[in-house]
């Protein structure tokens, strides 16, 4: 049965406590608190169970994309260009590694690091890039042999553990892209959308297959910006997984073994805490709160 589900993340602050001898000393460990900056950075990616790439989907390029802009004189100075976000393996860039041309995991790792070039801001103590949004599927051919097993080449074994429809079940998704546009009322907003089962047209209804959308909206300068997310599940695609991460701006992580760019200027060894209203619409319990790219929490 297909499962949607709908998260509307309307106010985020991350702070970071540091402890010394004259007491608590607070600063904010984000490089936009509370989203309220009105120049959005904001970026995609895509993984497969092995937290890897394995092939891109058909016209869509690296499934890596990036929105960023300025405000300025009430319109919008864009970082990113469309062309930059639908590069795909074999297309060079700048500061592409010459091994990572051809292969599709490397690529994809290689391209974060150039779209964060592009929408990076200058910070103390650290510069920053953009909010992550993160798509996952949980699909898993156990006979393709793909993943690792404790960071080791594993070899194939049967069937029945993870869901798979068969070969190709590990794909990665359509990815339609609305660039941020500011109306004449003054509302900027912008989206990722697109499916897993390739082939398939969204405008013409999501029955029967898989759905995932983000749209992000700010109605007034002295508001924060709304994160809207939807996702639903089919029967090819039953372990989908949305996320939007706070992730560090250089280093490995929450886990992922590839150098990242994000949002944490400040990566402390103390604790994190964070602030947040959410509004859960959903008919699906499988959850999870904000990722904030760290698995240590405090009390």
């Amino acid at each position: 049965m297909a499962m949607e589900a709908h998260l509307h993340v309307v106010f985020l602050l991350v702070n970071v406590i540091v402890l010394g001898v004259s007491g608590a000393r607070r600063e904010t460990a984000v490089g936009d608190p509370g989203m309220r900056r009105d120049g959005l950075r904001v970026a995609f990616e895509a993984w497969n169970f092995c937290n890897e790439v394995g092939q891109e989907a058909p016209g869509m390029g690296s499934p890596r994309a990036a929105d960023c802009f300025d405000l300025s004189s009430s319109s919008l100075k864009h970082k990113v260009s469309e062309a930059d976000n639908k590069l795909g393996v074999g297309k060079p860039f700048p500061g592409l590694a010459p091994g990572a041309i051809n292969n599709t995991d490397l690529y994809a790792v290689q391209k974060e690091l150039y779209l964060g070039s592009l929408c990076q801001v200058e910070d103390t103590p650290n510069p920053w890039q953009f909010w992550m949004v993160m798509l996952k599927n949980g699909n898993y051919d156990t006979t393709s042999g793909l993943c690792p097993r404790n960071g080791k080449k594993a070899p194939p074994f049967g069937p029945g553990r993870f869901p798979c429809f068969g070969k190709g079940c590990m794909n990665q998704p359509m990815l339609f892209h609305q660039q941020t546009k500011l109306s004449d009322g003054g509302i900027m907003r912008g989206s990722f959308k697109g499916t897993y089962d390739l082939g398939s047209d969204i405008g013409n209804g999501l029955d029967g297959i898989s759905f995932y959308e983000v749209v992000w909206e700010k109605k007034d300068s002295n508001e924060s910006w709304v994160f809207s997310h939807k996702l639903k599940t089919s029967k090819k695609y039953p372990w989908l997984m949305l996320y939007l991460r706070a992730d560090a701006t250089k280093g490995f992580s929450g886990g992922y073994h590839y150098d990242t760019r994000g949002m944490l200027k400040i990566v402390s060894r103390n604790c994190l805490k964070s602030f947040f209203l959410l509004n859960f619409k959903a008919n699906s319990s499988h959850l999870h709160r904000l990722k904030l790219g760290c698995t240590r929490e405090c009390v």
